[in-house]
């Protein structure tokens, strides 16, 4: 057993609790203060809790956090910038990437005879895949016109051909008509449980006021024909929701 074990050994049936009996006030604060968990680089911290308590004088006021936070604020503007140690003098190291001229290929021109030109021009998807597979140009048909092509039954050579690539033309989408719903008749007509109304629609009426959609949720509450209550994109928020469920 070597002499460091031999001085553990000394301290092994050594009574805690004794010696802290013996100890005096003083004695126990400073214990206390020594077995603080303290983490001196924890930033996140308060400056209590990262180092000891070094002082014994009583604080002279309440903390007045907003105070001190302006005084720093303050102490920080007042106190003047130090100058740096070398001074910077604009000077620029190094060269400047200058990127290097380069010749543009100029594009070739191809010039086909009048009569090639008008017959591609009016060429259907079918003879195209046909011009395509002939000059091993695999990649001039999108797969919907190769396709297309196929399904017509007038195509001629249908091998090697993968895709003449041709915007298709889709037909324009007209917005959807406003909603023609007018607020006031329909309030009304809810208002007077009026049987020949069914259904509500308020949908995409973006200018409808707060305070009348309200009251159009309160009088449906006794209304007993509408069966239909429709307020998709109507901006109405969790005030009309608890007005329609409570």
């Amino acid at each position: 057993m070597s002499s460091y074990q031999k001085e553990l050994e000394k301290y092994r049936d050594i009574d805690e609790d004794e010696i802290l009996r013996t100890l005096s006030p003083e004695e126990l604060e400073q214990l206390d203060c020594e077995l603080q968990e303290m983490d001196p680089e924890n930033m996140l911290l308060p400056a209590g809790l990262r180092q000891r308590d070094q002082t014994k004088k009583s604080p002279t006021g309440p903390l007045d956090r907003e105070a001190l936070l302006q005084y720093l604020e303050q102490q920080a503007l007042e106190v003047k910038e130090r100058d740096d140690l070398v001074p910077y003098t604009g000077e620029k190291k190094g060269k400047p990437f200058i990127e290097p001229k380069r010749e543009i290929p100029a594009e070739e021109q191809i010039t086909l005879e009048p009569e090639l030109e008008e017959a591609l021009a009016h060429a259907t998807d079918a003879e195209m895949c046909d011009i395509a597979a002939i000059l091993g140009m695999y990649t001039l048909m999108s797969n919907k016109q190769y396709y297309d092509a196929i399904c017509s039954g007038e195509i001629c050579n249908t091998e090697g051909i993968s895709s003449v690539v041709q915007p298709d033309k889709y037909k324009p989408v007209p917005d959807e008509p406003p909603n023609p719903t007018k607020i006031e008749e329909i309030l009304q007509s809810v208002r007077g449980n009026d049987k020949e109304l069914e259904e509500v629609n308020l949908n995409n009426i973006q200018d409808i006021p707060m305070a009348m959609l309200t009251e159009l949720c309160e009088a449906m509450k006794t209304n007993t024909h509408v069966r239909s209550f429709s307020l998709a994109a109507t901006k109405s928020g969790d005030p009309i929701a608890n007005v329609i469920w409570l």
